[in-house]
């Protein structure tokens, strides 16, 4: 993490804005992150979709033990 010194990069904005998402969704709450994300409906999609494949990967995983 960069110290409050020091300017984040566009790129380190952008991780750290991904890794909030992704680990939102991986945490169960889908909801949560497409109503934050309420201005960037390709966005919204994208994550519902994300949410539904990691669905089906933990229903797989369920069924396979």
């Amino acid at each position: 993490m960069a110290s409050s010194k020091n300017k984040l990069t566009e790129e380190q904005l952008t991780e750290g804005l991904f890794d909030k998402i992704l680990s939102g969704i991986l945490q169960r709450r889908t909801k949560k992150v497409i109503k934050v994300l309420q201005g960037a409906p390709n966005i919204q999609k994208k994550a519902k979709e994300l949410d539904d494949a990691v669905s089906e990967l933990r229903l797989a995983l369920k069924r396979a033990k």
